[in-house]
């Protein structure tokens, strides 16, 4: 069975909305999100076949983002071997309000790394974050690692997260 195939069995088999626990080898749980600004897709849907860095963070550790890109970058340069992408649990924003906070999380994500580089993607109910086992960053940042079957290949909770996100995308 292909990787593209097993991602897209991942994605009917429909997970609940119920917060996961996931592990490194797991499937990666189903999720899809769009890009601030340029609006692309990311779902497991799309994930077979290309590396995929997954960082859970808040406005106040946007930072790790651009530290992260930047390691990924100097090993892997092309967004088509390794996509970062930044999520932003935006639960607690009301729908009056999503544009706004799309704004918002749009000058954030500008200022931390080129968006060529790496994506910002809005989790505005929090399914990502819950299908991801992802609990309230706070200070910390998750990140999720995930290879080209669509199998998870590192988790990593805390401000340096470099040499682990490069040791799981070599182990892959």
């Amino acid at each position: 069975m292909s990787p593209k195939e097993r991602c897209s069995r991942v994605e009917r088999r429909g997970i609940s909305n119920a917060e996961q626990t996931i592990g490194a080898g797991d499937r990666v749980p189903y999720f899809k999100a769009f890009a601030v600004g340029s609006g692309r897709e990311v779902s497991s849907g799309n994930c077979a076949g290309r590396r995929l860095v997954l960082i859970f963070h808040s406005q106040d550790n946007a930072y790790v983002l651009e530290d992260i890109n930047r390691t990924v970058r100097e090993h892997y340069p092309s967004t088509e071997d390794v996509l970062v992408a930044g999520v932003v649990d935006l639960s607690l924003v009301p729908p009056m309000y999503w544009l706004t906070a799309s704004l918002v999380v749009g000058q954030v994500h500008g200022q931390s790394v080129p968006a060529d580089e790496a994506l910002a993607l809005q989790d505005w109910g929090g399914r990502i974050r819950q299908r991801f086992g992802v609990r309230g960053e706070g200070r910390n940042v998750t990140v999720v690692v995930v290879n080209e079957h669509a199998r998870i290949s590192g988790l990593y909770r805390g401000l340096e997260p470099g040499r682990a996100v490069l040791r799981a995308l070599e182990e892959g």
